[in-house]
């Protein structure tokens, strides 16, 4: 119960995740968050929409193996978003490690115990 409701989390997530980086990218806010200007944000909007759209699959991908009650893909999903985050956080944002790696840490660590 706590591994399934720690992927859901994961989930909506990548899905908040894809909503910014597909459809909020050039929006003052999101601008700010990520400390860009308008041209930077712009020069970036199509390449932060392709990640938008595989944060979108993930998630979707995540929810279907659930609800398959396919704890390997789950296992494999939540794994992978580990490393992502962990390589976001080194390279990127540190923030990535707490808001990407760690709810699907916990939630592999849940998944593989079988809580």
């Amino acid at each position: 119960m706590v591994a399934t409701t720690l992927t859901v989390l994961v989930a909506v997530l990548h899905v908040v995740f894809m909503v910014v980086e597909t459809f909020l990218w050039t929006s003052p806010g999101v601008r700010r968050r990520f400390g860009q200007s308008a041209e930077q944000a712009e020069a970036t909007r199509v390449l932060a929409a392709n990640q938008g759209v595989y944060n979108g699959a993930l998630a979707a991908a995540l929810l279907l193996a659930l609800y398959s009650d396919n704890a390997g893909a789950v296992q494999i999903l939540l794994a992978f978003v580990v490393v992502v985050g962990l390589y976001g956080g080194a390279t990127a944002k540190r923030s990535i490690l707490v808001i990407q790696a760690l709810p699907a840490g916990l939630a592999l660590g849940f998944a593989m115990l079988g809580a």
